[in-house]
């Protein structure tokens, strides 16, 4: 019977490793999961994280985008206002009363008498008819603008523009600012 005992102990023993081979796999098991689940929650943090941050991105670029729009559209509403008003400064100027015109005329066609010395002198198809040249001055014929004159020296060298046009370019450009603050300040 001695054999048996020694088959015994030798069961016994391999069931003891077999046990504790059991044990220690749980246990390594059991460890890799909570590793796992460890893992899981950082990421999952992670993640959350990264999302917020990329909704508050998104939240931010929408804002200042729709922030660019908001200022383009009034830009673009007080561009319309100033060049209504341009237009309306020229319509007025346009329409200036015929006795005052002539006045303004006469006084722009002795300076450019004085700085051009002998000229020509162009004018609105409007403003033709109301011409007081003095001597030395001679029409050229017409040119299209709301109002004002346009004088050439005699070798056709040089200009002086005085139609309300380019006269009012001249102002709004000098004083646009002014303009702007009095009219949105």
């Amino acid at each position: 019977m001695g054999l048996d005992k020694v088959v015994e102990e030798i069961l016994r023993r391999g069931e003891e490793k077999k046990q504790e081979i059991i044990r220690l796999g749980e246990k390594e098991r059991d460890d890799q999961i909570k590793q796992a689940e460890k893992r899981i929650v950082e990421d999952r943090q992670k993640s959350e994280k990264r999302a917020e941050a990329a909704i508050v991105q998104m939240e931010q670029h929408e804002l200042s985008s729709a922030e660019l729009e908001s200022k383009k559209a009034l830009l673009a509403a007080q561009r319309q206002v100033m060049e209504a008003l341009k237009d309306q400064v020229l319509d007025a100027l346009r329409d200036y009363p015929g006795e005052k015109k002539k006045k303004l005329y006469a006084k722009l066609a002795a300076r450019a008498l004085k700085e051009l010395g002998e000229c020509y002198v162009y004018s609105s198809p409007d403003d033709k008819d109301m011409l007081k040249l003095p001597s030395g001055v001679t029409s050229a014929g017409t040119i299209e603008c709301r109002g004002g004159l346009v004088f050439e020296s005699k070798n056709r060298n040089y200009r002086l523009d005085y139609r309300f046009e380019s006269m009012l370019d001249e102002v709004w450009n000098k004083d646009m600012r002014d303009i702007y603050v009095k009219l949105f300040g």
